[in-house]
């Protein structure tokens, strides 16, 4: 009987030594967890901050390159213009030149 009481002593305090070491080991997985959340959020901010970069600069990139493709089409638009009046200056005064000797005597 005092055999199988210390038996029984004994597995139970083998039961609480199990059950020490798998809270600690609950407690330390927890604690792991919570660094990996943690390490986790730390990068999507990380990722987020860079995607709000990219995206700035892509913008500001693209702004610059249509204001570039606007004032060289403006330019262009500008010399053809100035062309188109240069040639035509001549065939105008040459017509108002006939409407007026047609109109005066």
């Amino acid at each position: 009987m005092v055999a199988s009481q210390g038996l029984i002593k004994s597995l139970a305090e083998q039961e609480q030594e199990l059950a020490r070491r798998l809270e600690e080991a609950r407690r330390a997985a927890q604690a792991k967890l919570s660094e990996a959340e943690a390490e986790a959020a730390r990068i999507e901010q990380a990722a987020q901050q860079s995607l709000r970069e990219l995206e700035s600069r892509f913008r500001a990139e693209t702004a610059e390159m249509v204001a570039k493709i606007e004032a060289e089409a403006r330019q262009k638009a500008e010399a053809e213009a100035q062309a188109i009046s240069t040639a035509a200056a001549p065939k105008i005064a040459g017509a108002i030149q006939e409407v007026l000797k047609e109109v005066l005597p």
